[in-house]
């Protein structure tokens, strides 16, 4: 219960010293700066939730390359995982109505997400044609969530991830990189109280584009949804071994 009396003092310093600078000067700072500020907000924060992060391979956390991060989603704060996690910037795919939410909202607009209205679907390709072109034409690191919407039966099947998730990445022939999390759900969940919050970040094997030529996206969604299955179920195993060594 401690957190949750510690956390919003912590949240109000972020935001007036990290976020609202990054968020009013999105227009003149460069993006390095602005992912510099909210990734460390993101370092303010994270203590206070008693998480104990668990990474298989950090090597993967600080490639520059321009790649497709592809990852399972559990809960609100999963993007800001990604930018307490990777070093160099990244970009999101999110939906709009993240725009207004308190803090979290600010902190996505000043790192240069793009926002989809999913009642329309003319701004929906407007947006997606966007993305592409800078994927085409920029040295970007991208996050996806291919399952399209967060997955609250934290231990059941992975949502089958959505095709068209992986369509532009594979048209400027970028490779994929699969990452794993579980864990991340409880440091907020208002009925969960731990003492230290078990999160676990791993990998699959990269996905280049030799390996996916020739495959349709359908495919490439099929494997990848059947892979992170066996890695998530792995996972939770291994969570129920890291729960019991707290209690």
């Amino acid at each position: 219960m401690w957190k949750f009396l510690k956390l919003p003092l912590h949240l109000i310093y972020v935001y007036w010293r990290y976020v609202l600078p990054a968020y009013l000067g999105r227009h003149r700072m460069p993006i390095e700066k602005r992912y510099r500020m909210i990734r460390k907000a993101t370092q303010v924060i994270f203590p206070v939730l008693n998480i104990d992060l668990t990474v298989s391979d950090p090597s993967k956390l600080t490639a520059k390359d321009s790649r497709l991060i592809i990852s399972n989603h559990h809960g609100m704060l999963d993007p800001f995982l990604m930018v307490y996690l990777m070093e160099h910037p990244i970009r999101f795919v999110s939906k709009i109505e993240v725009k207004k939410f308190p803090i979290f909202g600010k902190a996505t607009i000043a790192i240069d997400a793009i926002f989809i209205d999913r009642r329309d679907v003319r701004s929906q390709v407007k947006i997606l044609e966007t993305m592409k072109t800078a994927m085409l034409t920029k040295h970007e690191r991208w996050v996806i969530y291919p399952e399209g919407t967060r997955n609250k039966q934290y231990s059941q099947p992975m949502l089958p991830f959505k095709a068209g998730s992986f369509k532009h990445a594979m048209e400027a022939n970028m490779t994929i990189l699969p990452l794993v999390a579980y864990g991340f759900h409880r440091p907020i969940h208002p009925r969960i109280h731990l003492k230290r919050y078990p999160v676990q970040i791993d990998f699959l094997p990269e996905m280049t584009p030799a390996m996916y030529q020739g495959k349709s996206t359908q495919e490439v969604a099929d494997i990848l949804t059947n892979q992170y299955q066996v890695k998530s179920n792995q996972l939770i195993e291994q969570d129920t071994k890291l729960l019991k060594q707290i209690r």
